[in-house]
């Protein structure tokens, strides 16, 4: 046995040990990421928010960059939760006591605490997802894990410091977490197809960017918190109405940023003023936020029902089949409100949007129509499933269409109980040709087109039926030709045939109306004679047909003389149809035995009429 050595795949990442690797390795350049910024926002807050203590600040930049962080990484959320205590004691070095030392270790303390909450709590809600903010649920998300987080380190904050401290922090942690947070979790975005939009949207958001300063600067710039303090938030409006998401918070951060620095060098409103500010801030944000999803969210839902449309569009109108899209009433009329170019080619004809498709229908088919698309819409008005098939004539009659409906309710319709209904349509016009030319194969003659022996065995059983309700009688003539063998040995199978397409011609000349003449097979025909009142009736039609007989039947310049002897049978409203036959047969055998040219009526009353000659 040879021994092989074990693979060796470089770069394999699928062992404990690698993983190990890759996960504490990832994790801590999580956490020094975290920790320079965290450490950079809280070096720069005293220029954002001014220079008070950091929980007592108007708003912390960082609590907002140290969730959105750990909410972005929940597999290695806690090492964001290292790197935000780092950072915030680093920022906060060296001491300048030992007081001031324990507060800052409390606060650091709370900054972690509250960043490790708010990211659990936003891993368990989104299933262990990264926080992305798309949609309203994903802002319930961010704002439920930032409420948890702020509230349990405030808890901290209350307990080790002075009465009120909870709160104060609370306020500004919440402020700065819906100012910065939102920023950091937001999907990128794709970049946009149409360049010259994007310039455009670039430009837009360059000129609110500066009003939103302008604003900010005039209405903080000597004054505290009042009416016209509301001013800022217009361009907040304005971005987050045209701008999306992120350009939206951008202006909203400029006015906070602008707002707060004004108000802590003196220019603005003080610190007396300093919730009224806060509830600006936050009023100002939360509506931002809001809308801009909410715009967001409608613009995407937008562009969804416009690509579906475009997908129903091409569908609808590139289908093999027609289609039409119609709109069914109580009455009975089903408006088009659209129909694909395949059904009108179908139709040969122009279907006008707002026409009834009623006027499609053949009139003998026109009830039919009518009266189901009226069940179709009294279906779905009771709130049941409506479904129709069926093959109707269209136009003229000569175009057979098949046609599947399914109908469902149309909320706001222009009418009451007005439903609307989709109908694929297939041209069944040669399918139906094939049929009928099948069945007609099937039940009669090919040369001479006379029903065969199943169509006539068929008429017969019909007959007996209906003379059984009338009490009339029926007769059965069974024919057979006399000297037709001659017409074949002389002139061949070619003369046989138009000689046999002669004597079909003149029996069906020679029979009544109703009466139903087919070919048995061979030179031998048969007549189905209904509503008689007895047999010299049917003794005449038998006479006509031995006269019909008597003139030459010209073919390609011979004249051949046929002859015919016809067996009558008469039936009574109870006769078997096949006893008929039977009777039938055996009569034009007698007439047939006892000389060419004559009629034998069937038993029990039998007698020959000879009609040969003058005596006929």
């Amino acid at each position: 046995m040879i021994a092989t050595a074990p693979e060796v795949r470089t770069g394999d990442t699928g062992s404990p040990r690698a993983r190990s690797s890759r996960v504490h390795g990832g994790g801590l350049r999580l956490a020094v990421t975290t920790a320079v910024v965290v450490a950079v926002l809280a070096a720069v807050a005293p220029v954002l928010v001014g220079p008070s203590a950091p929980a007592a600040a108007v708003w912390w930049p960082a609590a907002g960059a140290a969730l959105a962080l750990a909410a972005r990484h929940p597999a290695r959320r806690w090492w964001c939760v290292a790197g935000t205590l780092v950072g915030t004691l680093a920022a906060s070095l060296p001491p300048t006591s030992t007081g001031t030392q324990v507060s800052e270790v409390t606060f650091a303390s709370a900054q972690a605490l509250q960043c490790g909450v708010g990211a659990a709590l936003i891993t368990v809600l989104g299933r262990g997802e990264p926080a992305r903010l798309r949609r309203g649920r994903d802002a319930w998300r961010l704002t439920a894990g930032a409420l948890a987080g702020v509230t349990a380190a405030a808890l901290l904050v209350q307990l080790a410091g002075d009465s009120g401290a909870g709160a104060t922090y609370a306020l500004g942690q919440l402020l700065g977490i819906l100012l910065v947070a939102p920023l950091l979790v937001l999907r990128p975005s794709a970049p946009a197809a149409d360049q010259r939009r994007a310039r455009a949207a670039l430009t837009e958001w360059v000129l609110v960017l500066a009003l939103s300063l302008g604003v900010s600067a005039a209405v903080f710039r000597d004054g505290a918190v009042g009416p016209w303090s509301f001013l800022v938030v217009v361009p907040i409006l304005w971005g987050a109405a045209r701008l999306g998401v992120a350009r939206a918070l951008s202006c909203q951060l400029v006015v906070a940023v602008v707002a707060t620095g004004g108000t802590a060098s003196g220019r603005g409103a003080g610190t007396a003023d300093d919730v009224a500010l806060q509830a600006l801030l936050f009023t100002s944000g939360a509506v931002a936020l809001v809308m801009s999803l909410v715009v967001r969210s409608r613009e995407r839902a937008v562009v969804t029902a416009s690509r579906r449309e475009d997908v129903f569009r091409r569908t609808f109108d590139d289908a093999l089949l027609g289609v039409a899209l119609l709109r069914l009433r109580p009455d009975g009329s089903a408006v088009v409100a659209r129909a694909n170019d395949r059904l009108q080619s179908m139709l040969g004809v122009e279907v006008a949007v707002g026409s009834d498709w009623a006027e499609q229908v053949h009139p003998d088919h026109r009830e039919t129509f009518v009266a189901a698309a009226a069940e179709m819409a009294e279906e779905v008005v009771a709130g049941r499933p409506a479904q129709w098939h069926a093959e109707l004539q269209h136009g003229d009659g000569e175009v057979w269409l098949e046609l599947a409906a399914s109908a469902w309710p149309t909320p706001g319709g222009e009418g009451p109980g007005e439903v609307g209904a989709v109908v694929q349509v297939v041209d069944v016009t040669q399918r139906r040709l094939v049929q009928r030319r099948l069945r007609e194969a099937a039940l009669h003659d090919p040369l001479t087109g006379l029903p065969n022996r199943t169509l006539l065995e068929d008429r017969l059983r019909h007959a007996l039926s209906a003379a059984h309700r009338s009490g009339d009688r029926v007769a059965l003539l069974y024919c057979d030709l006399d000297d037709f063998k001659p017409v074949n040995d002389t002139g061949g199978h070619a003369a046989g045939d138009h000689v046999l397409i002669a004597v079909a011609e003149r029996l069906s000349a020679a029979v009544r109306p109703g009466d139903t003449v087919a070919r048995i097979g061979g030179d031998e025909f048969a007549v189905v004679c209904p509503d008689l009142p007895d047999e010299a009736a049917a003794a005449v039609v038998a006479g006509r047909i031995v006269e019909a007989m008597a003139e030459p039947f010209p073919v390609a310049g011979w004249e051949f003389r046929v002859g015919i002897s016809v067996g009558l049978a008469m039936a009574g409203s109870r006769t078997d149809a096949a006893r008929v036959l039977q009777q039938a047969d055996a009569a034009m055998y007698e007439a047939k035995g006892s000389g060419k040219g004559r009629v034998r009526s069937a038993a029990p009353a039998r007698r020959t009429i000879d009609l040969r000659g003058t005596g006929a």
